[in-house]
């Protein structure tokens, strides 16, 4: 299993887009493939938020994940977000999303960040846990989790 920068393997940009979109953007009535494709060509940075990773077994894409920069007003100092930790269902169960999970950890640790926050379905929150999150919003069918960096900035 390895884990890149999507910046270092563009060619993988729109297979993850088709990820987003068909797992959770198709439920946005205003949500296009070709918008979904442009946020993730944003994120293909090498050294700034918003970055996004993958992972590769052998030589198949395996999964991805993302590091956003967002000010919500419901979370406020909630500004750093994992996002679209994705692993296709054939692949499930093999490690892939502990794997994104702990590189977007290292990853904010790099780049200093005071805490990371997600939105997952209860089903994942036990997931989360084992990483360090912790649920700190419920929102309907939702729970917003943060894990805090102590002593960074």
């Amino acid at each position: 299993m390895k884990i890149s920068l999507l910046a270092d393997c563009p060619e993988q940009a729109a297979q993850v887009a088709q990820w987003y979109f068909d797992e959770w953007a198709h439920k946005d009535p205003e949500s296009t493939l070709d918008r979904v494709k442009q946020k993730v060509a944003l994120s293909m940075n090498h050294s700034e938020i918003p970055i996004a990773f993958v992972v590769h077994i052998e030589d198949e894409l395996a999964g991805a994940g993302e590091i956003k920069y967002r000010e919500l007003p419901d979370y406020p100092g909630l500004n750093y977000w994992l996002d679209g930790i994705y692993v296709p269902v054939k692949l499930r169960g093999k490690g892939i999303s502990t794997a994104l999970i702990e590189y977007a950890r290292q990853k904010a640790h790099e780049f200093a960040l005071p805490s990371l926050n997600l939105r997952c379905e209860a089903h994942n929150v036990k997931l989360y846990e084992k990483h360090g999150f912790e649920v700190v919003y419920t929102e309907q069918h939702k729970s917003i989790m943060s894990c805090a960096f102590d002593g960074l900035k």
